[in-house]
């Protein structure tokens, strides 16, 4: 007990002390500048001031803070306040319009990073307070108005970024102030004159985009530990000469690009490791030109104009491991070029003039001659090389892959947007490490045999993409299948149908959906397809022809129908005629048996007059309107209009269109004409004692009549006397006229006793009519015409 008692006293103070540290913390962290962000519980804490506009140091800034960002605002001036700020270690004051900084910055003991980039300081007198930063590290003033660095001091500062400014000399007292400097830009300055620099600890320096004309061989030589040096894009640059050469004895990297340099000069450097020459003006390398560089191991020579390389002109360079010789005119290579370049890896020759596969002896495992004119290579190419591991072809002129190229290390194949049209059997058979292979953008069009992959057991990675491919869906499955089956070997998505047109742009499986997704690759289920198939379309065929059948037989049905309906109709039309005309005969003869003047019967108007007969007929005495006048049997006067003749006739035309119409209509008339002669006969029988008493009474009843009568009479005995001089002269000759050809016609005359007696009105008249069938007879001939009368 006591000792717990003992632990519980030790343990309050530490208590005590723990909670008044996190109410400090606490007290602290609510303390945030207006129109700030505070991040006090990361670390570091920041607060964060930038691009808000401030004219003014801000207020309330916590004693905490550890990175402060003021930068992008409109800052003139920085007070001594910034003292307070102990616990800082980077301030950035970049984008501002200050011109000086505070002369007291002794408080600032933690401060490693000063930025005061893009500002107006014209003077480093201005900013001399910072070699009170026992801890700077690093000074940012680049884009000022700065002329010199003279000035500038601090015991401790190890890099100085000075570029982009007013800089137009660094001359041998400039970095005297700086005795710790190890890194210095000068980019961006019109720096035209280096005189001999003095700096013990300088390791890197950039002085690129300047405008350096000429560089003596010493003017490194006060910088013995410099190991990087850039002069990028200084194109008036001249450092070597073919007597002289700039030099240093520990440089390991030299960056002169686009300097407009015609020859490399790199024999004053024996410790370079990396040379940087591309976009330079050379044109020759002569032979063993980089023997004194040993220890080059990358060198970068693209973009010269470059037309040929010797056997020996890389020769010494036992340590080189990349060489880059793109875009330039190279058009071919000699194969011993490489040959003791023993740690070779990466060999780039794109972007040339190459006709042909270059036959290397070399030791490279990377060979970049993609961007050439290479049309074909041989199968043995790759055989002297025997680490080789990556080979790209990639946008040359290859229209076949040859036969067994062999190379037991090749991994990575890169043919993509070449001319292959197709590929052979055994082109990848001689490749057993191969892992990769790139035919996209190529011109493939039939599906290719999984088999020419058969002995690539290491092949992961087949790119087919961006060809114009012919989805014949049955031959590209096998190849699809090894394409996407266990793993993908390559992207389904970029396989896309080009033919035929209705698939065009579709990928293969969307094209070949419905076909890869039936059972027609296995035979058993084709077959049972194929019967099913077959008894389907007879099926279909048997129902179409049944049908045809049936809507044949419904359609003559139907045809029958109609038939009988319109036989029926004209039947019935037929029929209402006949009972029409019927019943206006039994009108008419009712009308004739009662009226005073009898009527001519419609039955003995048959038709026109043949032309003997119209000769034969009385002449008219009378005017036209006699016509209508018309005496008939037994002294009784029926008148009848030429419009009703003309009627009659018309409707027994056209009865007689067709013959058997005609001869119906003749054996009906001659059964009428047989009863009427009858039912004359008879009245005549039946009235010859009463026919003077009617004629006497109508005569007294009605004196017109009488009168009419008797005109009638006399009319009538004209016409009965001129057919009897007509029937004594029926044994004339007459010309035949059309009307004779008709096979039967028939002609009714009157028989009448005509006296003279005034008498004689009171009398019978005896009336018949004989109708004759004439004989047809030769168009060219003649026929008699008689009258029989009947007594």
């Amino acid at each position: 007990m006591e000792e717990r008692l003992m632990m519980m006293h030790r343990d309050v103070p530490l208590l005590l002390i723990t909670w008044l540290t996190i109410l400090s913390i606490a007290s602290c962290q609510s303390v945030c500048p207006v129109r700030c962000l505070c991040y006090l519980n990361q670390m570091p804490s920041t607060i964060e001031c930038s691009r808000q506009g401030l004219q003014t140091f801000p207020e309330n800034i916590s004693d905490a803070v550890e990175h402060l960002d003021l930068s992008s605002n409109l800052l003139a001036k920085i007070t001594d306040e910034i003292n307070r700020l102990t616990e800082l270690e980077y301030l950035n004051l970049a984008k501002n319009q200050l011109t000086s900084l505070p002369n007291n910055l002794k408080e600032l003991k933690k401060l490693r990073r000063l930025d005061l980039s893009d500002n107006i300081i014209a003077n480093t007198a201005d900013i001399a307070s910072i070699n009170q930063l026992p801890s700077l590290m690093v000074l940012y003033i680049s884009k000022n108005q700065l002329l010199d660095l003279k000035g500038l001091t601090s015991e401790v500062l190890q890099a100085v970024d000075a570029g982009h400014c007013l800089i137009k000399a660094l001359g041998n007292t400039s970095l005297n102030g700086l005795p710790a400097l190890t890194s210095l830009n000068l980019a961006g300055n019109p720096l035209k004159i280096i005189e001999t620099p003095v700096s013990r600890t300088l390791r890197w320096l950039d002085m690129s985009d300047c405008v350096l004309n000429y560089l003596y061989p010493d003017t490194l030589s006060r910088l013995p530990e410099l190991e990087e040096l850039r002069l990028v894009n200084n194109p008036t640059l001249v450092y070597s000469t073919r007597y002289s050469t700039l030099q240093h004895p520990k440089l390991k990297r030299l960056d002169v690009s686009r300097c407009n340099l015609d020859r490399p000069g790199l024999h004053g450097f024996p410790s370079l490791m990396h040379a940087y020459l591309s976009r330079n003006t050379i044109r020759i390398l002569p032979d063993r030109i980089f023997a004194k560089n040993k220890e080059l191991t990358h060198l970068y020579l693209s973009a010269n104009n470059l037309e040929r390389l010797n056997a020996s002109t890389f020769d010494g360079l036992m340590k080189l491991q990349a060489l880059d010789l793109s875009a330039n005119n190279l058009e071919n290579v000699h194969a011993m070029a490489f040959q003791e370049n023993i740690d070779l890896r990466l060999l780039n020759l794109s972007y040339n003039s190459l006709h042909r596969f270059p036959d290397l002896l070399s030791l490279v495992t990377s060979l970049d001659l993609s961007f050439n004119l290479i049309s074909r290579f041989n199968a043995n190419s790759l055989e002297n090389m025997p680490r080789i591991r990556s080979l790209s072809l990639r946008n040359n002129q290859l229209q076949l892959l040859p036969r067994g190229l062999k190379s037991k290390t090749l991994k990575v194949l890169d043919v993509q947007r070449n001319r292959l049209v197709e590929l052979h059997n055994d082109s990848f058979a001689e490749l057993p490490s191969l892992q990769k292979i790139d035919l996209s953008g190529n011109r493939l069009t039939e599906a290719m045999d999984p088999d020419i992959f058969q002995k690539n057991r290491d092949l992961t990675v087949i790119r087919l993409g961006d060809n114009p491919w012919r989805c014949d869906c049955t031959q590209l499955y096998v190849i699809y299948e090894y394409l996407t089956v266990p793993v993908d070997k390559t992207v389904p998505s970029s396989l896309i149908c080009q033919n035929p047109a209705n698939v065009s742009g579709y990928s293969w499986e969307t094209a070949c959906f419905d076909a890869w997704n039936t059972d027609l690759y296995y035979n058993k289920d084709r077959t049972w397809g194929m019967v099913m198939v077959s008894l389907l379309i007879l099926l279909v065929l048997c129902g179409s022809v049944v049908s045809i059948k049936h809507t044949m037989r419904i359609k003559r049905r139907v045809m029958e129908q109609r038939r009988q309906l319109d036989l029926t109709e004209e039947r019935e039309r037929l029929r209402l005629l006949h009972a029409r005309r019927n019943q206006r005969l039994e009108e008419e003869v009712e009308g004739l048996e009662n009226s005073a003047e009898p009527r001519i019967n419609p039955l003995e108007l048959i038709g026109p007059p043949t032309y003997e007969e119209a000769v034969q007929m009385p002449r008219l005495v009378h005017s036209m309107d006699a016509l209508n006048e018309i005496s008939i049997e037994n002294d009784f006067l029926r008148p009848m209009s030429s419009v009703d003749n003309l009627r009659t006739k018309k409707r027994r035309t056209r009865r007689t269109k067709t013959s058997r119409k005609r001869t119906q209509s003749e054996d009906d008339l001659l059964r009428r004409e047989e009863r009427r002669q009858e039912r004359i006969r008879r009245e005549r029988n039946n009235s010859s004692g009463n026919i003077c008493e009617t004629v006497d009474q109508s005569q007294n009843s009605n004196p017109r009549n009488s009168r009419i009568s008797t005109t009638r009479r006399s009319r009538r005995h004209s016409v009965v006397d001129e057919s009897l001089e007509s029937n004594n002269s029926k044994d004339k000759s007459r010309p035949q006229t059309p009307n004779t050809r008709k096979k039967k016609r028939r002609q009714v005359f009157q028989d009448e006793h005509v006296t003279d007696d005034e008498a004689s009105d009171v009398q019978i008249m005896d009336r018949s009519f004989v109708i004759r069938e004439f004989q047809r007879e030769p168009r060219s001939g003649y026929r008699d015409s008689f009258v029989e009368r009947e007594s």
